[in-house]
């Protein structure tokens, strides 16, 4: 026989289990799932002195009919899945734990809705099982203002990582973008900050060293603008940031907002086409051009014009039969 001791605990356990607001259960089932649930016989005014005191305290609402309050709703809870489900950043492994924790959280119903699990292994989740632990020390060393020593790898043919060198960086912010984990750095180089795919580290030791401030940097001498920063490198390239000019296809005008969001200004439109200026890390709107070449144009800088027809030229005749 289980402990009577345990009885409210036992049942916020049968509401978890059996019942939600759409579906709640009487004292008489209650009274019927305690006994041959736990093999526990209380009396009806027993159980209502467990109730009230459950009611009393927010864990269950309902007086005809019975139901545990949950901590999130079943929305609130799919979209916790789904992040984890399609978060490419979280590890294969992780992913069903967590996923299962999530699904605890939720009512008798959501539970048997959700049938997300069979999917997980289909979807492309990094194979960095040290993800985590590798986020740990960084926020500890960014928390210490220490410089961090990254063990940089590769992955292979066989989907496997494999080290291939070390980097000393000094750490700023972690981000996430795109479904991975990225970490903003300065690694000695050009006086700018570099952008590190944290999937791709295998290792992370903490320094002794004091970290450079980001102000010490010329570009962020007057200060650093995260959200800005972000805005500006959406494909997380390092590199400098230019003042571009693009038209872009009216119905495509979401997919532009999509990536780039609204810091743009409007300087020409018509029937057909939208023309904007904005500012933005030249290497991410040279991909993201020939990735939209259809419904949108480059118009300036000259510079970045040239670049986008030579790598046009080089695609083409990588495609031209020879």
């Amino acid at each position: 026989m289980r402990g009577k001791g345990l009885i409210d605990l036992y049942i916020l356990e049968i509401l978890e289990k059996y019942a939600d607001k759409q579906h709640r259960l009487s004292q008489s089932q209650i009274l019927f799932y305690l006994e041959n649930d736990y093999r526990l016989t209380v009396t009806r005014k027993t159980l209502s002195g467990y109730l009230s005191e459950l009611r009393e305290n927010g864990y269950i609402e309902g007086k005809r009919g019975i139901y545990k309050v949950n901590l999130f709703e079943d929305s609130e809870l799919r979209l916790l899945i789904d992040g984890v489900l399609f978060g490419q950043h979280v590890p294969q492994k992780d992913a069903y734990g967590l996923i299962q924790k999530l699904k605890s959280l939720s009512n008798h119903s959501l539970k048997h809705r959700i049938k997300y699990i069979c999917y997980l292994e289909a979807i492309n989740h990094t194979p960095n099982e040290n993800l985590y632990r590798l986020i740990d020390i960084i926020d500890e060393a960014i928390e210490r203002n220490r410089k961090i020593e990254l063990t940089m790898c590769a992955c292979g043919k066989d989907g496997k990582l494999y080290d291939r060198g070390k980097r000393i960086v000094d750490p700023y912010y972690m981000v996430a973008e795109r479904n991975r984990y990225y970490l903003i750095c300065y690694a000695g180089r050009n006086d700018d900050l570099e952008n590190r795919r944290l999937d791709r580290i295998s290792n992370v030791t903490i320094l002794s060293e004091k970290r450079k401030p980001i102000t010490e940097l010329k570009k962020y001498a007057q200060g650093f603008n995260l959200a800005a920063y972000m805005q500006e490198h959406i494909y997380m390239f390092s590199g400098d940031s230019l003042q571009a000019v693009i038209r872009i296809h009216k119905p495509h005008m979401g997919d532009f907002i999509d990536w780039f969001g609204m810091d743009f200004r409007v300087i020409e439109e018509n029937a057909e086409t939208i023309t904007v200026r904005i500012k933005v890390n030249e290497n991410a709107v040279y991909y993201w051009a020939l990735q939209y070449g259809s419904v949108a144009e480059v118009i300036k800088p000259e510079i970045l014009r040239t670049r986008i027809k030579n790598g046009l030229a080089e695609l083409l005749d990588k495609y031209t039969v020879k």
